[in-house]
């Protein structure tokens, strides 16, 4: 489904190549093992809550406006590049800098989609549930696997992007940003509405 995630993964690796699909999906992990763990403190509980539930999805909303802004921005000021000589950059190219940026990309685009919450309140904590009638193995082998899943789409598509990125010329790669841009923009002010509609 097109989402945050997918526009941020196209931006990226049409900048950094397919590896960026990896670092965005790492990011995406980290931030489904923190929720887990949150959960299990009894946070569930307390996100459930009605008005606690729209605030989520009012700053998570903002969140997403500002870095689809940013991104449309980039494109209509001309404030990107892209590498057209090939479908992927030289392992040498990715810098600590751009793998921090990418991983972080994938904190806050998960961090800040609250569908993403209430996945995982309402469909995931289903599997955990299942999984833990085997013990922890049973809820490592169900993470395990779920991120994995998440690795290989994320991945592919970045590598698609990447790839194909050599057919671009410059004013494709703007519109496809300014695309990615207006598709954050839009779901971002859906979550925003989703949430002032909870609150009245």
């Amino acid at each position: 489904m097109p989402g945050p995630m997918l526009a941020v993964t196209i931006k990226e690796s049409l900048e950094q190549g397919w590896p960026a699909g990896i670092f965005i999906t790492t990011g995406h992990a980290a931030a489904e093992i923190a929720l887990l763990f949150l959960f299990a403190l009894g946070l569930g509980t307390v996100i459930k809550v009605q008005w606690i539930t729209a605030v989520v999805g009012i700053i998570g909303g903002i969140v997403l406006i500002i870095m689809g802004l940013d991104m449309l921005m980039g494109a209509i000021r001309n404030r990107v590049g892209l590498d057209l000589n090939g479908g992927d950059k030289p392992a040498g190219q990715v810098t600590a800098k751009s793998i921090g940026r990418a991983v972080g990309a994938g904190v806050i685009v998960s961090a800040a989609n609250p569908y993403w919450i209430i996945w995982w309140l309402t469909i995931g904590v289903m599997y955990v549930a299942e999984a833990l009638k085997y013990g922890w193995l049973g809820l490592g082998c169900f993470y395990t696997g779920h991120i994995l899943a998440d690795y290989v789409w994320y991945v592919l598509i970045a590598v698609i992007v990447a790839t194909g990125k050599k057919f671009l010329t410059a004013a494709v790669y703007k519109w496809i940003l300014a695309g990615c841009g207006v598709l954050m923009v839009i779901l971002a002010l859906y979550f925003s509405l989703q949430g002032i509609r909870a609150i009245i």
